[in-house]
């Protein structure tokens, strides 16, 4: 038998369709043969606490799968701990990893599939279809507060009035009251003060910061894709580059299920992220409908003009047909959700051969 000690509550988000892991850390008790963490393992006095559980075979598989952002600072920190404690170190990344680091890595892109895409786990993407059809208009749906959604409301306030957009667009933009301290009125003033003044009183006074009335979503179905159901879907991603997330890196391009969601439903795709993700899509193979859509934003190196480009491109979309587009594009459209599928059981297939040739392999 392998004793598995899963330290960070991680293990479900790749492994628990495949592996039922029990020990967690509040309730550890002895050595392990293999231990389960997350990049909290670089946080003060993590380290120590987690090699209590270790004899000299331990596996130490990193997960840092689904958790965007400041991978550069990350393996900094890791390598450090990797070169003072001698254990056999294994990194699980979702993005591709061109940093050196002193142990084996397993990096792919579908792995942020596989873990996003688990409608057997809570808070993961799922979509029950309802046969509602995609409506003219533009969703954007970002779940906690940042800098960057600031600006995004302020381009939302500035650009989407209701007295200049076409009447029959319906336009919907929710970010989340309702997830406790990830949003709190206390970071909303403190994020605000790095917005200029001009930018931050327009904010204030149109408060459109609020969720819309009527339009509430409960956190615990906030990744039901049946919320989005207009044709655009105007993604934020939780981090966007290092001119706007402090002490990220620009290097690692990482994504979330945001990028992943409109493939899924079948919307046409705006996605503020790092400047190079659509050519990183593109070369997984995903069809960004460049003849309908002008993606001229993606190479914008500065993040909040390109965030200002997305914006006035999903208005102009809003002024097309984009039904009609859809409708068009059916195999189009399909083969995107293909792919997603296709990404998942790829990254499946590295999960299983983690399960099978790191986790589970004989001791000699």
């Amino acid at each position: 038998m392998v004793k598995i000690l899963d330290f960070h509550h991680q293990a479900n988000r790749l492994f628990g369709r495949f592996l039922d892991i029990n020990d967690y850390r509040e309730s550890a008790n002895g050595v392990y043969d293999v231990i389960i963490t997350h990049r909290q393992i670089e946080e003060d006095g993590e380290i120590e606490e987690l090699i209590k559980y270790c004899k000299k075979t331990t596996k130490i598989i990193v997960d840092i799968t689904t958790e965007s952002g400041q991978i550069e600072i990350f393996i900094d920190r890791f390598n450090k701990i990797i070169n003072k404690h001698p254990f056999k170190f294994i990194l699980i990344s979702d993005v591709p990893i061109k940093t050196t680091i002193n142990c084996p890595v397993i990096d792919d892109y579908s792995l942020a599939f596989t873990s996003h895409l688990n409608d057997s786990m809570v808070g993961r993407v799922y979509h029950h279809p309802t046969g509602a059809k995609l409506q003219h208009g533009l969703d954007s749906y970002n779940g906690s507060l940042r800098v960057q959604r600031l600006w995004l409301n302020y381009f939302f306030i500035t650009k989407f009035r209701r007295d200049v957009l076409p009447l029959n667009v319906e336009f919907n933009h929710y970010v989340n009251l309702d997830e406790g301290p990830k949003f709190n009125q206390e970071q909303f003033e403190n994020l605000l003060k790095e917005l200029p003044t001009t930018e931050r009183n327009e904010i204030l006074h149109n408060k459109q910061y609020i969720n819309p009335p009527g339009n509430a979503i409960d956190i615990a179905h906030f990744n039901d894709l049946k919320h989005h159901c207009k044709t655009v879907n105007l993604a934020s991603e939780n981090t966007v580059g290092n001119d706007i997330n402090y002490h990220d890196d620009s290097f690692h391009i990482s994504f979330t299920e945001k990028t992943i969601k409109p493939f899924v439903r079948g919307q046409l795709p705006l996605i503020h992220s790092y400047a190079g993700l659509q050519s990183e899509l593109r070369k997984m193979g995903f069809d960004l409908y460049d003849d309908f859509i002008n993606h001229s934003y993606e190479n914008e190196t500065n993040s909040v003009k390109r965030l200002e480009m997305i914006v006035d491109e999903g208005k102009r979309l809003l002024y097309l047909d984009t039904e009609k587009y859809i409708e068009e594009n059916q195999i189009r459209i399909y083969n995107n959700k293909k792919l997603c599928e296709q990404i998942v059981n790829n990254g499946k297939d590295i999960v299983l051969d983690i399960i099978e040739n790191i986790i589970l392999e004989k001791y000699e």
